[in-house]
């Protein structure tokens, strides 16, 4: 007759722990978000981007239609940045920020853009303060692509 002793596990139990704690990791592994890799073109993009845009910012305080060229230019340039990341699969990150930056109703490019040609000029103080938010938007993007791993790192 075997006696029950509760210091050692029960072999089915410890089965059964087992079983559970590989489908609950199955799981969890399968809900995670997944992350488009690294795009060279992506991450220039955003960087020639950031470059144009707040040099062409500078200029906000002189009559928008001496820029208009370069703001449709500009306008061009956001959309096709933003359509190559959509095209990307597992990318929704990178798509929400490009959907801020190229949204004119927002506070980012688009609407500084937009306000711009609205108003004909800005105030040399609003135009510092809205580089300052815009260059930190197209810095998430750019972070958001660096950080991304490169096709040649995975194993």
């Amino acid at each position: 007759m075997t006696l029950y002793n509760p210091k050692l596990p029960d072999i089915y139990s410890v089965k059964l722990n087992t079983v559970l704690l590989f489908s609950l990791l199955f799981v969890l592994t399968g809900c995670a978000p997944k992350i488009a890799p690294f795009s060279e073109i992506a991450y220039q993009q955003a960087v020639e981007l950031k470059v144009v845009s707040l040099q062409l910012m500078e200029n906000a305080d002189q009559p928008f239609d001496e820029f208009r060229d370069e703001v449709t230019s500009l306008r061009f340039e956001l959309r096709k940045a933003y359509e190559f990341s959509k095209g990307r699969p597992h990318n929704e990150y990178s798509i929400r920020q490009w959907e801020i930056m190229v949204d004119p109703e927002r506070n980012m490019l688009a609407g500084f853009l937009k306000r711009w040609e609205e108003t004909g000029r800005m105030s040399p103080v609003f135009i510092e303060e809205a580089m300052i938010n815009i260059a930190a938007g197209f810095d998430t993007i750019i972070g958001l692509e660096s950080g991304k791993i490169r096709p040649g790192d995975i194993r």
